[in-house]
C-alpha cells in the first residue's frame, strides 16, 4: 500500500486494522524524536481501562507510549529513546517493580541517554505513578501524578501546561470509561489552552492522539486509537481536530470492538497581515 506522507486530506480518513502494518512502520519511523510533548496517562480504578493521550509540534507524536492492558503504561518522550521504551514495557510485563524499571532506564551508565529523556510509569494497581525528567530536557518541563493519573510535559510555551492538564483529571472518580475519556480530551485541551508546545506559533500542537485500552484488549488492538498528524506548525490546532474526531467516535463508533484512525488534515490558508 502506498502511503503519502504529505499533509493532504484523503478522500476518507485512513482506518487500519492491526494487521495492516504500514501505519505501524510509519509510526516507528517518524516518532524517533517526539520532543516538546505533553502527555496524559490515566486508568479507571473501577473498570481497569487505560487511557493515553498526547500532543506535540512534532510530525507524529503517536508512539511515545506502550501499554500492557490491565497492568500499566510506559511513556518515553523528549528525545524519546525507543530502546528505553521497549525495555521498560518488557520489564513491566514481567512484573519488575516500577521503581527498579525507572532505576534501570535512568542509570547514568545505561545507553538510553536519560539526561535527554522524560519518563512516566503508571501501574493499574492504584499506586502513585513514577516520573523522571532529564537535566538536558529544555524549556518549561515537569510532571504531576496521583493514583491513577500522570501528566508530564517538556519544552512547553508556559509553566501552566502541566498543572492545568492535571487539574482536569484529578481526582480519578469516573463512573464509566466514557466519562474518563471525556475528561482526558478536556485535559488535553486545557494543556493546549495553556500554551502547549512553544514551537507551534500559538496553535499548541501539530499532532495529537488518544488511545483507550480495556484490560482484556490485545495491546495491538485497543478499543480506540485516534491520531491527527502531519500539520504544518502554526496552521491548525491538532488537539481541536482530535476532539472533533473523538466526538464523532462517541456518537457512532463506541460499540465497535476496535477503532484505529490516522488522519492527515488538509492544509488551511493562514491569513497574514500585509
Amino acid at each position: 500500500m502506498h502511503w503519502n506522507q504529505s499533509p493532504v486530506k484523503p478522500a476518507m480518513p485512513f482506518k487500519f486494522l492491526p494487521s495492516q502494518k504500514c501505519v505501524l512502520l510509519l509510526a516507528l519511523f517518524v516518532t524517533g524524536n517526539a520532543s516538546a510533548t505533553w502527555s496524559i496517562i490515566v486508568d479507571n480504578p473501577t473498570t481497569g481501562t487505560i487511557a493515553v493521550a498526547g500532543a506535540s509540534c512534532s510530525y507524529l507524536v503517536y508512539g511515545i507510549a506502550e501499554v500492557v492492558p490491565g497492568k500499566g503504561v510506559v511513556i518515553v518522550q523528549a528525545a524519546s529513546n525507543a530502546q528505553a521504551r521497549t525495555d521498560a514495557v518488557k520489564w513491566l510485563a514481567e512484573d519488575v517493580p516500577p521503581e527498579k524499571i525507572l532505576a534501570r532506564i535512568t542509570a547514568a551508565s545505561s545507553t538510553y541517554a536519560p539526561a535527554e529523556q522524560q519518563y512516566a510509569l503508571l501501574l493499574s494497581d492504584g499506586t502513585s505513578p513514577l516520573a523522571f525528567t532529564g537535566d538536558a530536557v529544555e524549556g518549561f518541563k515537569g510532571s504531576l501524578g496521583a493514583p491513577h493519573v500522570s501528566v508530564q510535559a517538556n519544552t512547553m510555551a508556559t509553566n501552566q501546561v502541566v498543572p492545568k492538564t492535571f487539574a482536569a483529571l484529578h481526582p480519578a472518580n469516573w463512573n464509566d470509561d466514557t466519562a474518563m475519556a471525556d475528561d482526558v480530551m478536556q485535559a488535553l485541551a486545557a494543556g493546549a489552552a495553556a500554551g502547549g508546545d512553544k514551537r507551534c506559533q500559538g496553535t499548541g500542537s501539530a499532532s495529537a492522539f488518544v488511545s483507550l485500552f480495556r484490560k482484556t484488549d490485545n495491546p495491538n488492538m485497543p478499543w480506540l486509537t485516534l491520531v491527527i498528524f502531519g500539520l504544518e506548525p502554526g496552521s491548525q490546532d491538532a488537539v481541536a481536530l482530535l476532539d472533533q474526531r473523538y466526538r464523532s467516535w462517541r456518537k457512532t463508533g463506541m460499540a465497535d470492538p476496535s477503532t484505529r484512525v490516522f488522519v492527515v488534515p488538509a492544509p488551511v490558508a493562514v491569513e497574514r497581515a500585509e
